[in-house]
């Protein structure tokens, strides 16, 4: 959906945001499953989320072990019964590729092209296999590897998933795939998929619909289509991410079909500059699968970098999505990760931004894992990665410990829980916005894959980072509309209808908008709204611009600069406040709502959360003295090597 979301719609039956909570069972020892979800539990998560690696539960091709039978660590029905008895919710992500650090992203490597040359690699538009740990990855056009993967997954729903599945159990979600299917759902468009299978779908695309370009593939690597082929090719994108993901589910049973999820990384702004238009156009149709859709958002430190700020906004606000995955203690790149208040900023931006979940990713910090799960060190060098990096503990700055010990980001936990857990009716409501930034599908087309030299800056990007800075020196509100949300735009005296009247920001590629575009903002026009045009490039000073939008409704001529959101009831009165000072330096932020001053002191790349008591706006919570809990006495639960039938 496209419009803010009415209180109380939130998963799983709950009344209020709720909490995911990451656990690696496949690298913690089994006697401490039962003492690490108690712990997950009572610090607050509501639902324990946990990727199921293919390579670790295989034992032979097309052979598993579920039970334990081989190995106590890979027993998932004592998993799912220890979280069931801890009142905990699951959802399982079996994949196929998972990623989450484990070799091969968890395949088997019999799969790979690297190991068995009848799979067919996944290929880049010069032709290169794409690795992962100095392996190649199996295309998912090949028939071959499309079989396997279709065992792998029967197998995890017959002998995992239906006798665990809600009401009876506590599996109320299952995720497919896994940020697109390699991890890639935001990558260029020249960056995947050219095997020879998948140029030749391409093909049959193009002839099915008739197009001119049918017929026209030069001989050569992809790098060397012309520009109609490579324009051709990133819209086609799209279809190819949804037919993919109806490919994951095609074998699922009506019952495990209905709680299947998909998770979509936010838009890489800090990467390659046509990155944000090939991921508009790479995840534009994911509602035709029907699936419930989340994102994860490893896309920067949104406290310490305004672009991570920015794909965070753009990103969450253009798909209307959940949190399912954030960042809660890796400090490989950023030792900020491993800090609370640094936890918490991310979690108050998630609901700020209207998700209607918090991801804790991970909940516990895991120490035991053998050579199945491990990554391959020289393979982690030829990705240009330090093997030390990958050692115990699997993400350090976690809330929890495997021994029973507190994290350094525990802290920031405990002030979630108690956040969301007094919330009902008060967070969760609708995004108010002063302006829309409207992003046509004719310039995301126009720059996903650009012919020739790469611009020093794409629409996307420049766009994005005009609309921060409205947000944050000018105290304007931002919405995010995709052209196909601009059809939802129709006048029906709704608070949704809102949109109808807010000034639009449209970025205009060298074309025009389109006729379809053009016609939408002809009646956004007529019923009152107003269009304001980008430059092609995106970019347009914001001073200049502020000065041809209304004056934003909630604006205070005393402030410092912040970006703050404020989101209104089912009555349409403002309800909860969320403020986020993105400066190295403490600010006083102020807003005018209900007629009333709400001021709120931020430390740097600090935020807060602030809700309407009923004559007032009070912090609920922020990250000003947020610090890590004292470490507490030697554990109890001293950690030992965990021996398996296969390694003692």
């Amino acid at each position: 959906m496209s419009g803010g979301r009415l209180i109380n719609t939130f998963p799983y039956g709950f009344t209020r945001p709720i909490v995911y909570g990451e656990y690696p069972y496949y690298r913690a020892a089994p006697d401490r499953w039962g003492p690490n979800l108690a712990a997950l539990a009572q610090a607050g998560v509501d639902v324990v989320t946990c990727y199921v690696p293919w390579r670790f539960h295989e034992i032979a091709p097309r052979r598993y072990d579920f039970t334990g039978a081989r190995d106590g660590q890979r027993d998932l029905p004592r998993l799912l019964d220890l979280a069931a008895a801890e009142g905990l919710r699951v959802m399982l992500k079996p994949g196929p590729f998972i990623h989450a650090e484990v070799q091969l992203g968890g395949l088997p490597d019999r799969v790979s092209p690297g190991v068995d040359g009848r799979y067919a690699a996944v290929l880049d538009a010069w032709g290169k296999p794409v690795m992962s740990q100095g392996l190649p990855l199996p295309s998912l056009f090949d028939a071959r590897y499309r079989a396997e993967v279709g065992h792998w997954l029967a197998a995890v729903q017959e002998l995992v998933l239906r006798r665990a599945l809600a009401p009876h159990g506590p599996v109320v979600a299952v995720q497919l795939g896994n940020e697109g299917i390699y991890s890639d759902g935001n990558r260029p468009a020249a960056a995947h998929d050219f095997a020879a299978p998948a140029v030749e779908a391409f093909e049959a695309r193009l002839a099915a619909a008739g197009s001119p370009l049918a017929g026209t593939m030069p001989a050569g690597p992809a790098a060397d289509w012309p520009a109609g082929l490579k324009a051709a090719w990133a819209e086609h994108s799209g279809a190819v991410l949804r037919d993919q993901y109806l490919a994951l589910a095609a074998g699922l049973v009506p019952e495990v079909r209905r709680v299947a999820t998909v998770n979509l990384p936010l838009p890489a702004l800090a990467g390659p500059p046509e990155s944000g238009a090939s991921w508009l156009l790479r995840t534009g149709r994911l509602a035709e699968t029907g699936l419930a859709e989340g994102y994860t958002a490893w896309v920067g430190n949104a406290a310490r970098s305004r672009t991570a700020f920015g794909a965070h906004w753009f990103g969450v606000r253009a798909r209307r999505s959940d949190n399912v995955e954030e960042n809660w203690g890796f400090t490989w790149t950023d030792p900020a990760f491993g800090q609370p208040a640094n936890a918490l900023f991310h979690a108050l931006l998630a609901l700020a931004l209207g998700s209607r979940s918090c991801s804790v990713y991970t909940a516990c910090a895991t120490e035991h894992w053998g050579p199945l799960v491990d990554l391959d060190p020289e393979g982690v060098r030829a990705d240009g990665a330090d093997p030390q990096d990958f050692a115990p503990p699997y993400c350090p700055g976690a809330p929890l410990r495997e021994d029973g010990g507190a994290g350094a980001n525990l802290a920031a936990l405990h002030a979630l829980r108690d956040l969301v857990r007094t919330a009902p009716g008060r967070l969760g409501g609708h995004f108010l916005a002063d302006a829309a930034l409207v992003v046509p599908e004719s310039v995301a087309l126009a720059e996903a894959w650009p012919d020739g030299e790469r611009p020093a800056e794409a629409a996307v990007p420049a766009a994005v980072r005009t609309a921060l800075e409205l947000m944050e020196r000018h105290q304007f509100q931002i919405e995010v509309l995709t052209e196909a949300a601009t059809a939802e735009a129709v006048p029906d005296g709704s608070l949704r209808s809102r949109r109808t009247q807010m000034p639009w920001l449209v970025v205009f590629g060298p074309d025009g908008p389109g006729a379809r575009l053009a016609a939408r903002l002809d009646a956004h026009r007529r019923s009152g709204g107003t269009v304001v045009p980008l430059p092609a490039g995106g970019a347009m000073p914001a001073d200049a611009l502020a000065r041809l939008l209304p004056a934003p409704r909630y604006a205070h001529p005393a402030t410092d600069p912040a970006v703050v959101l404020v989101h209104a009831d089912a009555a349409g009165e403002p309800a909860a406040v969320f403020a986020f000072n993105l400066a190295a330096e403490h600010h006083t932020v102020r807003r005018t709502v209900r007629g009333r001053q709400v001021c709120v002191e931020l430390p740097p790349r600090g935020a807060a959360c602030l809700w309407w008591t009923g004559d007032a706006f009070a912090v609920a919570a922020g990250t000003a003295g947020l610090e890590p809990l004292p470490p507490p006495p030697v554990s109890a639960f001293p950690s030992r090597p965990h021996a398996t039938k296969e390694t003692a």
